[in-house]
């Protein structure tokens, strides 16, 4: 018992947190909690330009993905996912999922497929102009 309080004292100041500051137990809490948000139906809505400004400038969302694709509310959370512009091997997959319950992170996790009982934020054609779409000339 000496032995492992000895070990224990000797390592954990060189142990460093990760971005999140959680532990083993915080881990398997967010595999247990993503994989039922995978399974609960979401409809997703398009961020509002405030909303996308506070996610970037948030120190810890502003890191993970380059654009926010959506966010949908449930159990009192607020769900969302960015798209990665890089992803594939060797890059992380290509969606970022965080569940934020204030300004907590109750759950985050990376994907690649999305979930058939998800429903995707429509596409913004805003950009999209009358000219955009004229045929060829005949």
């Amino acid at each position: 018992m000496a032995l492992f309080a000895w070990i224990s004292r000797r390592y954990a100041t060189s142990i460093k947190p990760d971005g999140f500051g959680q532990g083993l137990l915080d881990d398997l809490r967010w595999i247990w909690r993503v994989r039922r948000y995978r399974q609960l139906t979401m409809t997703w809505r398009a961020p509002t330009p405030d909303e996308e400004a506070a996610i970037i400038a948030d120190p810890l969302l502003g890191r993970f993905g380059d654009d926010t694709i959506g966010i949908a509310e449930i159990d009192g959370l607020r769900c969302i996912v960015r798209d990665r512009d890089w992803f594939g091997w060797p890059d992380p997959p290509r969606f970022v999922f965080f569940a934020m319950a204030g300004d907590r992170v109750a759950a985050a996790a990376d994907f690649n497929d999305w979930p058939s009982c998800w429903t995707p934020a429509p596409p913004d054609y805003s950009i999209v102009t009358p000219t955009t779409f004229h045929s060829p000339p005949s």
